[in-house]
């Protein structure tokens, strides 16, 4: 029997306290916190809704920056959004079932169906006009994600 020992890089201070900052969206700005078994309820409620989805800051330092201006990007859309976070864990299964590439992302739905995603962060003018159009797109079926994994050989040949 041979022990396996997994080493894992220390959490940064800004990974430390991302989970301060997701509560923080939900205590002062009342975003739903969803896990990922709430979220097909959420999907299929009425009207304009979007997700953040995130990532742990250590992997995907747009996420913290994201969680920061999420509350003023939903105030400068003009328009009432239903809105949620999801922590990394509970993002990472909706990633896979929407097919998105990357992490953070913004996940919008209308009336139980997908509207569109934007992945990653933008300049401010810029995100503004994409979270703008995609309250114009029509709902349409998510793209269908497809779980892909890279497997290397154990040995050079």
């Amino acid at each position: 029997m041979t022990a396996s020992i997994t080493w894992k890089p220390p959490r940064s201070a800004m990974s430390n306290n991302f989970g301060a900052l997701l509560d923080k969206l939900v205590t002062k700005h009342a975003i739903t916190e969803l896990e990922q078994d709430e979220f097909q309820p959420f999907m299929e409620g009425p009207g304009n809704a979007v997700a953040l989805l995130t990532d742990e800051p250590d992997t995907a330092p747009e996420s913290w920056d994201l969680a920061v201006i999420f509350p003023e990007l939903l105030a400068a859309t003009g328009v009432s959004l239903r809105a949620a976070v999801l922590r990394p864990d509970s993002s990472k299964l909706i990633q896979t079932r929407f097919g998105l590439s990357r992490l953070p992302a913004l996940l919008f739905l209308r009336d139980g169906g997908y509207v569109g995603a934007i992945e990653g962060i933008r300049d401010w003018s810029e995100f503004v006009t994409e979270c703008r159009t995609m309250l114009e797109k029509p709902a349409t079926r998510p793209p269908i994600g497809i779980a892909v994994s890279v497997v290397s050989p154990s040995s050079c040949h």
